[in-house]
């Protein structure tokens, strides 16, 4: 099932199924403990769609992007992916011309093992960056994965793209169309080193509509746009990031207009439980806030105040101290504004429905209020509201707080 977040409602007409990324007809998944990782812990896997598909792909935005994101990206047929090959334990990012070659080698692999063209195959890896893939086991794994190919291994796949992740991201949707049921199945990875653009994440998405390589395309875009580049833990915006999506025709259902928004808003729902699910499995993480800041003059101003603010140590260190220092939110905005922006500072800073600051100004609280804040501070998901004394644009951003274990995990993760 989805990861549940009242951040994140779906719609009346998309219903949540117990199955994962092989739910829609015509995928196929396989996990299996390729030796990557220790203990014999799942750290490979393959999705993969029977039938000929459409697919839409979005990529880390960074310039020290991974050999796996390079060879998809400018080497693969983005609009008409079947498969995808993944490894989890080792990013195979700043590898050199190696790293390139490995990269290549695992999707030919995987491309011979499921009779299909190279470029209808992705590669996808995430773990410690600057080593050099284990190919000796990497090779076998992408055998024994694809010979384990299955509709039922949605869950070991889900496991299998996972590094130091809690626990999975992953779900399925009955879309109910006007034209028939589709059906919609996700897999994700992430929980740190998340910024956007895109996060260090990797997200995997089916379906089973009829529809264009364009219209898809355009679903998956604004769906991504609507919530993995909504969120942040560090504000690390990793080499690796990747979100692909399959969508094979294999229902036989072709959505018109309508059907084609309605399965939109499903998608983008599913991926905003996926988002804010990485946002509280933030490595450490104890709380997730979303973030809406109003009245910007532009909306680059709203996205710079509510990075600002979102990405703070200070603030994110506020709410895992459960205080209400809306000082140190203040000093942020203020930054991201600079000395031009003195006029637009917030007329108003509330949480949930407790006003801070009024006017800009700290706003008398009695003792209701203060018990009421008190409870909204130990909250697992925290409504933080910013209002600016701009014309009106806005943004929103999702963002975890700041822990000790975030440290304790990051000094010690390749040791």
């Amino acid at each position: 099932m989805l990861p549940a977040s009242r951040f994140a409602p779906l719609p009346a007409f998309a219903h949540e199924v117990d199955d994962g990324v092989a739910y829609p007809r015509g995928f196929l998944a396989a996990g299996v403990a390729s030796g990557v990782k220790k203990r014999g812990k799942l750290d490979l896997g393959i999705l993969a769609s029977e039938v000929a598909s459409v697919s839409a792909a979005t990529f880390t935005s960074n310039a020290a992007a991974a050999a796996p994101v390079r060879l998809t990206r400018e080497t693969s047929d983005c609009a008409h992916l079947r498969a995808v090959v993944v490894n989890a334990g080792n990013a195979n990012a700043c590898t050199g011309k190696q790293g390139l070659a490995d990269a290549a080698r695992m999707r030919l692999l995987a491309a011979e093992r499921l009779r299909l063209p190279v470029e209808q195959v992705a590669v996808s890896s995430t773990g410690l960056i600057g080593v050099h893939l284990p190919m000796a086991k990497i090779e076998p794994g992408i055998g024994a994965a694809a010979q384990a190919l299955s509709a039922g291994a949605s869950g070991d796949f889900a496991v299998a793209i996972r590094t130091t992740d809690r626990h999975a991201k992953s779900g399925a949707l009955d879309v109910r169309l006007a034209e028939g049921v589709v059906r919609v199945g996700l897999a994700a990875k992430g929980c740190g080193m998340i910024s956007p653009n895109m996060a260090t994440m990797l997200c995997f998405v089916t379906c089973d509509a009829v529809v264009t390589a364009e219209a898809w395309n355009e679903l998956m875009q604004s769906a991504v746009a609507a919530s993995f580049n909504r969120i942040t833990v560090d504000g690390q915006e990793s080499t690796n990031d990747m979100v692909l999506g399959f969508c094979n025709g294999a229902s036989g259902v072709e959505p018109g207009a309508a059907g084609l928004a309605q399965l939109g808003e499903a998608l983008q729902g599913a991926l905003l439980a996926l988002a804010v699910s990485i946002v509280a499995d933030g490595e450490g993480s104890t709380r997730t806030m979303r973030l809406k800041v109003t009245g910007a003059r532009d909306g680059d101003a709203a996205e710079a105040v509510a990075r600002a603010v979102a990405n703070s140590p200070l603030v994110k260190t506020a709410f895992y101290g459960r205080d209400a220092n809306w000082g140190r939110i203040m000093q942020a905005i203020g930054q991201a504004l600079g000395k031009d922006g003195h006029r637009a500072l917030p007329a108003r800073i509330s949480y949930e429905d407790v006003v801070i600051v009024d006017h800009g100004q700290p706003a008398a609280l009695d003792e209701v209020q203060q018990g009421r804040l008190l409870d909204i501070m130990h909250q697992p998901e925290i409504d933080l509201n910013v209002a600016l004394n701009g014309p009106g644009a806005q943004a929103t951003v999702y963002f975890s707080d700041l822990t000790h274990d975030y440290v304790t995990l990051n000094a010690e993760y390749s040791t």
